[in-house]
Parts: structure tokens; C-alpha cells; sequence
């Protein structure tokens, strides 16, 4: 009797089906071998706040990722601004990106741009790039910047959002003699309160990882911008 007791607790207690509650717990998309990653996977991944990000806003960050650049300006060796920018068009000359005109705005006066500035463009792949100021509007916060790399860059596409404010491109002070226009990739685009959305932005100094941030579409909320 005692023998049967016993055996029923020895093969109870090596079942193997029976979990240890002490055991932690892991997810496939938090426990990841760096080592196997691509280099655009690792620019996601080893900033820190990115690693608490859900594996499907990391995919989304990653598809355009290529696309996002971080900019710095200065005038007369001293820093203005630094934000990020979207690469909008690339040929094989030049390639446009859209960025806020807060990068060229003089820090004495809201509606003048700096003097003697510089631009300088980060890419993703660590390269860097004098930029070129095609157009600018301080009113909407938009500027467009040329640079000229050796080959043609990965694209954001642009989209309508429907009942949004519309930038006329006549609007936009140009330096150039050709104005720039900014013409939308694809047809208007729903935007309905509560839908997700990623901010993504590039960090300005080396390696310029990709930093981004989920979110939902809201109406009726405001910041401020400089």
C-alpha cells in the first residue's frame, strides 16, 4: 500500500505536463539574439525604448524606416536645430526631404531664416550629406531639403488625408527658379479618430538609430511648435 502511494507521488511530481509557476515567462518578440539581426533590424532594436515596442508597430518602423534622416542646422558654426525629415523623392541627381522649417528659422525673429546657414542630412546607413534649401514656410512649418547623394535613396509615399489642410505650393517661398510642389504618391487617405499611428523620428547623433513612438489619431489636440 505504502509502495503504490509512493510511486503515485514519484510519477505526479515527474509529470510532464506539470509547469513550475517560479518560471519566467518569455515572448519571442523581447527575447531576441542581436547577433541574428540585420543591420535596419538592430537600428530598430538596440535603441532602448524601441525594445518595449509590440512586434507589429517594429515591422511597421521598419518598412519605412530607410526612409526617415535626421538634420542639423547651424549658422555661423553655431547649432540651431535638430529634428528629423522624410526622404519624399530621389532620381539619380539629387533627392528631396521634408523636415520642419524650425531648422531654419532664426532664433531672433519667428519668420526669417538664419544666416549663413548650413545643413548638414544623416541617412540611415550612417552616411551624411550637405543639404540645400529648396523651399520653405514658416506659417505651416515645412521645408524641403536637396542633397545629393551617389545613388538614388528609399521614398516615403505621401498621401492626401482627407479633410486636411492643403498646402499650395504657390504658398511656398522658393530659392530657386523652379518652385517646388508637393505631389502626393497615391490617392487621399481615411484618417478616422482612434486609428493607430507610429512617430518616427532618427536620433542625431552616431549610429542615428531610429526611434519610434505608437500612438492614435486624435482631433481636437495641439502642440506647440517652435
Amino acid at each position: 500500500m505504502n509502495f503504490d502511494c509512493n510511486k503515485r507521488k514519484w510519477v505526479e511530481a515527474f509529470t510532464p505536463w506539470k509547469r513550475d509557476p517560479k518560471e519566467a515567462p518569455y515572448s519571442p518578440d523581447v527575447v531576441i539574439e542581436p547577433t541574428r539581426l540585420s543591420g535596419m533590424e538592430q537600428d530598430v532594436y538596440f535603441y532602448p525604448l524601441n525594445r518595449h515596442l509590440n512586434i507589429y508597430t517594429k515591422r511597421a518602423a521598419l518598412k519605412v524606416s530607410t526612409s526617415v534622416v535626421s538634420l542639423e542646422s547651424y549658422s555661423g558654426g553655431k547649432e540651431i536645430f535638430q529634428c528629423s525629415g522624410t526622404i519624399i523623392e530621389s532620381v539619380n541627381a539629387y533627392s528631396i526631404v521634408l523636415t520642419t522649417a524650425s531648422l531654419l528659422r532664426c532664433s531672433t525673429s519667428r519668420n526669417s531664416l538664419a544666416e549663413n546657414i548650413k545643413v548638414i542630412v544623416h541617412l540611415f546607413d550612417g552616411r551624411s550629406f550637405d543639404g540645400q534649401i529648396e523651399s520653405y514656410d514658416f506659417h505651416y512649418n515645412v521645408a524641403a531639403i536637396k542633397i545629393l547623394p551617389d545613388t538614388p535613396l528609399p521614398i516615403g509615399s505621401l498621401a492626401h488625408i482627407s479633410d486636411s489642410i492643403t498646402i499650395s505650393p504657390s504658398q511656398l517661398q522658393v530659392t530657386v527658379e523652379k518652385p517646388f510642389q508637393l505631389r502626393p504618391h497615391s490617392n487621399s487617405f481615411d484618417l478616422i479618430p482612434g486609428d493607430s499611428v507610429i512617430a518616427l523620428s532618427r536620433f542625431y547623433a552616431k549610429p542615428y538609430h531610429i526611434m519610434a513612438a505608437p500612438g492614435e489619431f486624435s482631433l481636437g489636440f495641439s502642440i506647440a511648435c517652435p
